[in-house]
C-alpha cells in the first residue's frame, strides 16, 4: 500500500467529514448539493439553498479549541457561510471529553483568540465552551475510528 502524504490524508479527512454533514442533513429532509469545485472558496455544499462550510479536525485539545492556521483563508469562509460545522476527530494519544462530536457553530457570532505556538505559528482558535458552539450529536466511534486514520496528529 502506497504511503499518502499529509495534504492527501488532510483532503480524504476533509471529504469523510462532508461527506458526514451531507449525510446527516440529508436524513433530516435537507436538501445538499455538493460544491462541484472541491477548492470552492465560498463553501462546501448548499443545504435548501444556504451555503455550508465544514471543519474536520482533532481540536486543539489543550487550548479546548478548534483551530486553523492565522494567514489561511479558513476564519473568512467560516465567517461568510450561512451554517458552519465542525467534526472533532478524537486525538491519536489523548482523550478529550468533546472528540467525536459534531458541532453546528454560528458563523456570525463565534468568538476567537489567536495564539502563538512554541515554533512560531500563528493559529486562530475557536473556544468550544462559548455560546455560538452548539454540540448536535456524538459520531457513532466506527465512524471516528475510520477518521482518525487520516488525521496528522501527533498529539
Amino acid at each position: 500500500m502506497k504511503t499518502m502524504t499529509k495534504e492527501q490524508n488532510m483532503d480524504i479527512l476533509g471529504r469523510m467529514g462532508e461527506k458526514y454533514v451531507t449525510n446527516h442533513l440529508t436524513k433530516q429532509g435537507v436538501v445538499v448539493e455538493q460544491a462541484l469545485n472541491h477548492f470552492d472558496m465560498v463553501k462546501d455544499m448548499t443545504a435548501d439553498g444556504k451555503t455550508v462550510e465544514v471543519k474536520t479536525q482533532v481540536p486543539f485539545i489543550m487550548k479546548k479549541a478548534f483551530s486553523f492556521k492565522k494567514y489561511s483563508n479558513n476564519l473568512k469562509k467560516c465567517r461568510s457561510v450561512d451554517d458552519l460545522y465542525f467534526i472533532a476527530v478524537p486525538a491519536p494519544k489523548h482523550k478529550f471529553d468533546r472528540e467525536g462530536w459534531l458541532f453546528r457553530i454560528d458563523p456570525k457570532t463565534f468568538r476567537t483568540e489567536e495564539y502563538k505556538t512554541k515554533g512560531g505559528l500563528e493559529m486562530i482558535l475557536i473556544p468550544i465552551d462559548q455560546e455560538a458552539v452548539t454540540p448536535i450529536h456524538k459520531i457513532d466511534s466506527e465512524i471516528t475510528d475510520e477518521m482518525m486514520k487520516y488525521t496528522s496528529s501527533d498529539y
